[in-house]
């Protein structure tokens, strides 16, 4: 298996998964809008918006791992395969 095959497994496997994260952000944003119409859950939905935002630096942060890794195994793979 060429790398270029071995990266065309990889990359819908990724981009699958990153759609998946938009979803949930999206979705989180939408239960924190309904949220907020509840009286007295400000101090709560602030909380809440601060975690979600780390959870989103913390997902950007994962990714460019995940990337940075992928594209190590790449470059493994073009040395070691035909």
């Amino acid at each position: 298996m060429t790398p270029n095959e071995r990266f065309d497994q990889l990359e819908p496997l990724l981009a699958d998964s990153l759609q998946k994260i938009d979803r949930l952000i999206e979705g989180q944003s939408q239960i924190i809008g309904e949220v907020s119409k509840i009286p007295g859950m400000e101090s709560n939905i602030t909380k809440t918006a601060e975690a979600l935002a780390k959870l989103t630096v913390s997902t950007q942060q994962q990714y460019e791992e995940l990337k940075v890794g992928q594209e190590t195994i790449m470059q493994y793979l073009r040395e070691k395969l035909p």
